[in-house]
């Protein structure tokens, strides 16, 4: 009966689509289908837990903003010109595929949770309360040859723990993964859970959770201009912070900080107060569903040591802690864990401030190409040597 019952709560949960009838339906150049769903009927509040929740259209206070100028169509479907009515929302179309990001059964360990994934990241961690960060991630086209297979390049906002299974996050980036988008674009993307990956949560508007308010962002469209190796730099500025009146997280995009939407207090437990940690960087995930190694790239697909221009970065870095005040970065932490496969550089300059390059080539196909042929040689040797 429990285990009826807490099926039953997942479905509610994890609700893939709003049943409204969009306004307006806008075909992309590359064929997605942007529907513009009316603000009150998106799938955020299919979730229990905002069954009473009351729209927040815009933070109690916004933060300081810089001056720039806009880039205008950073996303494909903007190209036709085509805008979502006021009071809507934009929602990709999408066919039913799995929303985990960590799609495997209970984790009881950090190390569960992360298998095949592989990460080059910045870091402070256990410092003292977090209540925001700020950062900009240049944009690229890293190779990820496998379907099942994704690169990233995000920032993570997160308190709990794998071992109490209680790890809250909210994350926001660029993603490639052929297996859930079906091209080879990166895409902006949200991401949250509140149970350390296992039963709650989902990517962007899959599930009850994220409140998008923007009607000109769509979550998952895909971008259309990248980084060029040695050349222009394309980058978005990604910002997420506590509202200190209602508690939610607020997402903001560029430097003239466009309102994308929230993560509500209400669906977390220890991010409801503050974080505890905060991530940024590259994430790729190899399943290594063929058995061989498939090219797998991060960030431009070059080792941090080319520097600026070659590399992706995460640059001009702000984060709000005890004073609940965005400043620039003094000090954090960088680790690789496969640095033969993907390298992290800290960095410091006045355009970017303290800030650090990422990627790598992951491993090539070559290696496995070696390591089949030498292991079908062996089979060969040994079944020759048994009918002799």
């Amino acid at each position: 009966m429990i285990l009826l019952m807490m099926t039953l709560l997942h479905l509610l949960i994890t609700v893939g689509a709003s049943a409204s009838t969009p306004a307006l339906s806008i075909k992309s150049p590359d064929g997605d289908v942007i529907d513009c769903i009316d603000i009150y009927d998106q799938p955020a509040f299919s979730n229990p837990l905002l069954k009473s929740h009351e729209l927040q259209e815009f933070p109690t206070e916004m933060p300081n903003l810089e001056i720039a100028a806009e880039t205008p169509n950073w996303q494909v479907w903007h190209t036709t010109g085509e805008k979502c009515p006021p009071r809507t929302i934009p929602i990709r179309r999408t066919t039913d595929i799995s929303h985990s990001k960590y799609p495997k059964p209970f984790y009881k360990s950090l190390a569960d949770a992360t298998r095949g994934h592989r990460y080059a990241i910045g870091f402070i961690r256990n410092r003292g309360p977090i209540y925001g960060t700020r950062a900009s991630l240049n944009v690229w086209e890293p190779l990820v040859e496998a379907a099942d297979d994704f690169s990233l390049s995000q920032v993570w906002l997160a308190s709990g723990s794998f071992a109490n299974g209680d790890v809250n996050t909210v994350e926001a980036g660029w993603q490639i993964s052929p297996e859930r988008y079906h091209d080879h674009q990166p895409r902006f993307f949200t991401f949250w859970t509140r149970d350390a990956y296992n039963n709650t949560g989902c990517y962007s508007t899959h599930c009850g959770g994220f409140v998008q308010t923007s009607s000109t962002i769509a979550l998952e469209a895909a971008i259309t201009r990248t980084s060029a190796f040695g050349g222009p730099q394309f980058d978005i500025t990604i910002q997420i912070w506590k509202d200190q009146s209602s508690g939610n997280w607020w997402l903001g995009l560029g430097r003239n900080m466009e309102l994308v939407g929230y993560w509500p207090a209400a669906i977390f437990t220890g991010l409801a107060d503050h974080a505890d940690k905060v991530e940024w960087g590259g994430e790729v995930l190899s399943q290594n569903s063929t058995g061989t190694n498939t090219i797998l790239q991060m960030g431009s697909g070059e080792f941090a040591e080319k520097g600026f221009g070659k590399v992706a970065y995460v640059c001009n870095i702000l984060v709000a802690e005890n004073n609940q005040t965005l400043v620039p970065v003094q000090d954090f932490g960088v680790q690789a864990q496969f640095p033969k496969y993907y390298s992290v550089k800290r960095s410091q300059t006045k355009g970017c401030g303290k800030h650090f390059y990422f990627g790598g080539p992951g491993q090539t196909r070559s290696g496995a190409v070696r390591g089949t042929l030498a292991s079908a040689l062996l089979l060969l040797y040994l079944a020759f040597f048994l009918c002799v």
